[in-house]
């Protein structure tokens, strides 16, 4: 008896060994079409590899196989079986993460591309210049010999005339035409040398213009970018003779001036000697002395003269000597500040090399961890395993070698581009001076000193551009160097910790009474986008009350009627940014909205509204009204994708709206980011999300309805003269002390309101009929919005009706319900109605009226 007693206990166990093992078995089965996807997906990527990885399951023999194991043995299976999709999982994953990378290596390709033909095109274009700059001089030349020879056609002229004044002379009286041919030959020798030295000073130019035209033919030979420079340099030496031909130019006029004068002067003695003839004896002595008197005069003006010069001469020539010396001690300078200079990125260059060893390093020590995985324990698929395990260490290698190779290739031209600078600067440097010296030796001193400062600033010229070339290599090196560096998880939003444009503040505006900002805003919006959009005065003030009540908004309404326009063009008018979320219908997770961590590369897809709550606490926009607009918001069930801010807004402590990116602390975080791994939902954002209702939609749950503010929006047929405002930039903090303010000079009213309301019938009927209370959260978002609706120039029975209209009456609750029938709906429209005239409340409730009509009237036809 005993012994049958002990079976008849051990019996039940033993049928729920048996059936816990048949169910083990059953979800191994259910799980056999997922492992076949898994198996097909590494198959493909390596198909698209170029390699072939027989992986066939037949599912039936994989059944049998499942049926065929032991009991003990099954929940091994099953986790052998699992970490073996897994790895099919990551190895897709890889895939993937390999193909973005190939692709941002493929477009970093192609944008040096275009910037090398950028560069080219820009060489072409000046060397293009240069040939139309030497055609400009040869052009320059002629018009140079032209005027030489019209020059020395004047002269030829003048000479001419004055061989007629001395016939004419030759008539005159005897000792007259003695002292006056004496006074002309003075005259004439002085202008001879004159001449002469002008022309030695053109035969000195024209010499300096074809050496510079051979020195330009010489540079066109072996044409680069620092010869392009000594062509400019050319070029404006040619602009310099240029301007020292038209300065002959004038003094050759001045000197034909001199000679009309002359020419005046010999038509005066003439008149003086036809006055001589007449009174030859009596005034023959003094004419004499006259002539003699103003030779002397003139002499001596010329002797004044030509010593000016001279000590002018000498003057320049001791400011020469003090420049070159001045200009050789700075160029002295100049080379060891480029050879230091040089040294120091010489220093940086081989900093960074080490520093891609060691990194090289870290990645061999990687590769061997990844050599070191455990072994599986399932013998016959052992083999299959250790070959996916070499393939995808082959790819591993492959990329690494691949990378490395490109590395030290990339390293060993920039060595070289280096290299070859060094030997440009050397090259460079002789050359300069060789011009330089022979620029000072040809050059007349009136313009040396400008020559002098044009070639400083060749020289500066030619610093700014190795500077550049330095600055260059170290990007480029910096950049090669940070590719194998551990990259942070969020690399979007650690880019706005150090981007000057996120990091800088910028001074806001106040917002001023609300009443008046209602207006103002309105005006605002009306231009804020490229269309002008017509909203109501009475939807701003909706708007300003809901911003104080909730930070999750929901604008409803049908197609075309402004509800996305709106939230944009807020956001727009307050200087804030918007950033624009459309959200598709497979959304089922927090993941779809923010993003995932994948473990596999160390790295957080960051989706735009995750970088946009972390724009938002910046320094540049820590202080603006900003909005994340969730267009279409209901083609998914905001209650999932949503949910972790549906609950962190409701939590009062705002420090506490805190949402989870990862389970543990990550390293190398943003430092905006709490904990290493949780974000901070800011006050200065709003969720505003649109709502079509249709055959493609959700609706809303209640939950979702409560937490928000809710807008419909009518189609607007109204307009208005819209006037212009300057752009401004409103602050946050100003806009909540304008709610705060709104809520302390009418809390008072608010709460006597709250209080009628809440010891009226309607309170009772909806309580007893329709089993709803009005809540705390229903009394906190009506102390927030009816304030602020006040402030902004509503009256009290407009702010109660929307928030009535929104909260209580929408469909679902009151209005829509199939268990209320229309007598009970007619007894809450009365209620409200009595409420309105005993609280002496001026205007009706016309939105919660006309829900509560509507639903009666369908009532009625039913």
């Amino acid at each position: 008896m005993a012994s049958s007693k002990k079976n008849n206990g051990n019996q039940p166990q033993n049928n729920v060994a048996t059936t816990q093992t048949s169910n083990d078995k059953t979800q191994l089965e259910k799980q056999i079409p997922m492992w076949t996807a898994s198996f097909k997906n590494a198959s493909q990527v390596y198909d698209s590899l170029g390699k072939k990885l027989n992986i066939s399951l037949d599912e039936d023999y994989l059944k049998s196989l499942i049926n065929a194991l032991p009991d003990e043995k099954t929940s091994q299976f099953r986790g052998w079986i699992q970490q073996f999709a897994d790895v099919c999982k990551e190895i897709n994953k890889y895939k993937q993460g390999l193909d973005e990378e190939y692709k941002v290596r493929w477009d970093t390709s192609n944008q040096k591309g275009l910037e090398l033909e950028a560069l080219e095109e820009k060489l072409h274009t000046e060397q293009d210049e240069l040939c139309i700059r030497t055609e400009n001089l040869g052009k320059q030349s002629n018009e140079l010999d032209l005027l030489q020879t019209k020059l020395a056609k004047q002269q030829s002229e003048q000479t001419s005339r004055e061989r007629e004044l001395n016939s004419r002379e030759l008539n005159a009286n005897q000792g007259f035409e003695r002292q006056n041919r004496e006074s002309l030959e003075q005259l004439k020798i002085e202008q001879e040398k004159e001449i002469k030295g002008y022309k030695l000073k053109i035969s000195e130019l024209s010499k300096q213009k074809s050496e510079l035209e051979h020195a330009i033919e010489a540079a066109k030979l072996t044409l680069s970018d620092t010869e392009q420079q000594r062509k400019a340099e050319l070029d404006k030496k040619e602009i310099e003779l240029i301007s020292l031909e038209s300065t002959l130019q004038v003094k050759a006029s001045e000197l034909d001036k001199e000679k009309e004068q002359l020419k005046l002067k010999l038509s005066a003695l003439e008149g003086e000697k036809a006055a001589y003839k007449a009174t030859l004896d009596l005034e023959n002595n003094y004419q004499q002395e006259t002539i003699e008197r103003q030779r002397k005069e003139i002499q001596d003006t010329l002797d004044l003269e030509r010593k000016q010069l001279d000590d002018e001469w000498e003057d320049l020539r001791e400011a020469k000597d003090n420049l070159d010396s001045i200009v050789d001690e700075r160029m002295d300078e100049e080379r060891e500040s480029h050879q230091k200079e040089i040294s120091k990125q010489k220093q940086k260059i081989n900093n960074a090399w080490n520093k891609v060893e060691q990194l090289s390093d870290k990645l061999l020590d990687f590769e061997e961890l990844q050599h070191s995985l455990g072994e599986q324990p399932i013998r016959e698929f052992i083999d299959q395993l250790d070959q996916l395990k070499q393939n995808n260490r082959e790819l591993k290698n492959k990329l690494s070698d691949t990378d490395h190779g490109g590395l030290e290739e990339q390293n060993e031209n920039l060595r070289a581009r280096v290299a070859e600078l060094e030997k440009e600067l050397t090259k460079i440097r002789p050359e300069f001076e060789r011009v330089q010296s022979e620029a000072a030796q040809k050059r007349i001193a009136a313009t040396q000193l400008q020559a002098i400062q044009q070639e400083k600033r060749v020289l500066e010229q030619h610093k700014n551009t190795l500077s550049v070339h330095i600055d260059d290599l170290e990007s480029r090196i910096e950049k090669l160097t940070d590719a194998h560096k551990t990259q942070t998880p969020f690399p979007a939003m650690s880019n706005m910790d150090s981007n000057k444009n996120f990091q800088a503040t910028m001074e806001l505006e106040d917002v001023p009474d609300l009443s008046i900002f209602a207006s103002e805003l309105q005006q605002r919006i009306a231009h804020a986008e490229h269309v002008q959009l017509y909203y109501p005065l009475e939807d701003i003030r909706v708007l300003l009350g809901g911003l104080a009540m909730s930070q999750l908004h929901v604008f409803q309404g049908i197609s075309g009627t402004g509800k996305t326009s709106l939230a944009k063009a807020f956001a727009k008018a307050m200087g804030g940014f918007c950033t624009d979320i459309a959200v598709q219908a497979g959304w089922r997770d927090r993941d779809d909205l923010l993003g995932h961590y994948n473990a596999f590369e160390r790295k957080f897809y960051e989706k735009d509204c995750l970088q946009a709550l972390y724009q938002a606490q910046t320094p540049r926009w820590n202080n603006t009204c900003n909005v994340i607009l969730l267009d279409e918001m209901n083609l998914s069930r905001p209650e999932q994708y949503f949910s972790e801010f549906l609950s962190a807004l409701e939590k009062n402590d705002r420090q506490d709206r805190l949402i989870s990116l990862s389970e543990t602390a990550l390293p190398n975080v943003p430092k905006g980011l709490k904990d290493g791994r949780q974000i901070l939902v800011p006050q200065n954002v709003w969720f505003i999300g649109t709502s079509n209702h249709d055959e493609t939609t959700n609706e809303l749950a209640d939950k979702t309805y409560d937490r928000a503010h809710v807008m419909t929006l009518p189609k607007q047929d109204i307009r208005f003269k819209i006037d212009k405002f300057d752009k401004a930039n409103y602050s946050f903090s100003s806009l909540q002390r304008a709610f705060r303010q709104a809520t302390q000079e009418h809390r008072r009213e608010v709460e006597e309101l709250l209080s009628n309301l809440s010891e009226h019938d309607i309170t009772t009927q909806l309580a007893d009929v329709f089993g709803l209370g009005w809540g705390n959260r229903f009394e906190r978002q009506a102390k927030d919005f009816i304030p602020v609706m006040l402030a902004s120039g509503a009256t009290k029975g407009e702010a109660l009706d929307h928030l009535l209209s929104s909260r209580i009456m929408r469909s679902g609750k009151v209005t829509g319900r199939y268990d209320i029938n229309a007598d009970e709906i007619g007894k809450m429209t009365d209620a409200l109605k009595d409420f309105w005239v005993k609280n002496d409340i001026p205007s009706d409730p016309t939105k919660s009226l006309e829900l509560l009509n509507t639903d009666r009237q369908r009532k009625e036809r039913m």
